[in-house]
């Protein structure tokens, strides 16, 4: 009787002191923690190993008594953890973790030497062996439980009858951006055909298409020139013609509108506008500024 006594002050003093060693490795692996900022990652590293080699000696005695202490064991798999953790933090950390190829060849020519036998690469290949190893498995803290799923409970809501709000008659809208692009367009048509009539009246003569668009300071503004006289040539507000091989535009009179009116035949015509040409003009007609003035402003909607 008295020896079992014995035996379980014995057992309990050994089970006090792994568990005091545990305790000193977790406080071990803090201190590593809070120096990953500001210590170099070989450090860290040799701490870490020194850490996983005392928690792996005290899993062995644990293992070799055939214990199963839940509580130990959960200490030990929490010390891994932390360990994998802190090599992860002094890698992201350190800037000379990326693989560097000339010391792997250096390492090797360190084992093989200058002839490469076949002995030395066996060497190399029993290091490759050693470092394969199976780790060693831990049973599941877990244990065996059966999975019994609670029923959630859903709480109904009361359905509440819908009353219809009268919004009076149905109306649809009018899509206020479409219509005030449309009246931009055309205000813009306007002062174009009413610009280029004057012009003409002044000059008594037609007036030279390359003249009348180009604008001088910007070729995007001659390119949007001419797109827009393109609609007022489409409807049949201004005329084209070839006066002494010069495209040449003109206004229309009422008697030619109400012919194109009624004459149904279109007429396709492809002019070509460039670079080169734009600067041509400017030159030809010695342009300072352009003849039509145009407001290009986006209007507001």
């Amino acid at each position: 009787m008295e020896q079992t006594t014995a035996d379980n002050l014995n057992s309990s003093s050994v089970v006090l002191q792994r568990r005091r060693q545990y305790n000193e490795l977790l406080d071990q692996g803090h201190d590593l923690a809070l120096r990953t900022q500001t210590e170099d990652a070989i450090s860290i590293f040799q701490g870490v190993s020194s850490i996983l080699r005392q928690t792996d000696s005290l899993h062995q005695d644990l293992t070799n008594q055939r214990l199963e202490n839940a509580s130990e064991m959960r200490i030990n798999v929490q010390i891994v953890k932390m360990g994998h953790d802190l090599v992860g933090a002094a890698l992201q950390k350190s800037e000379n973790s990326q693989f560097c190829d000339e010391e792997l060849a250096a390492a090797i020519n360190s084992i093989t030497g200058d002839s490469g036998g076949h002995l030395h690469w066996e060497t190399i290949g029993s290091h490759g062996i050693k470092a394969f190893r199976m780790s060693k498995h831990s049973p599941s803290m877990l244990g065996y439980f059966e999975f019994q799923p609670v029923p959630v409970e859903r709480n109904v809501k009361e359905r509440r009858r819908r009353q219809r709000q009268e919004l009076g008659n149905a109306r649809k809208p009018e899509t206020v951006k479409t219509l005030h692009q449309e009246e931009a367009d055309a205000r813009k048509l306007q002062g174009i055909i009413e610009q280029l009539k004057q012009i003409y009246e002044e000059r008594g003569s037609p007036v030279p298409y390359l003249q009348l668009i180009t604008d001088p300071s910007d070729y995007m503004n001659t390119i949007d020139t001419a797109f827009q006289l393109s609609f007022l040539i489409r409807d049949g507000a201004v005329a084209l013609a070839n006066v002494n091989d010069v495209l040449t535009v003109r206004p229309t009179t009422d008697n030619e509108m109400k012919q194109n009116k009624r004459n149904d035949d279109n007429v396709q015509a492809v002019l070509s506008l460039n670079i080169s040409k734009w600067k041509g003009a400017i030159q030809q007609y010695r342009l300072k500024k352009p003849i039509l003035t145009i407001d290009r402003e986006i209007p507001d909607v």
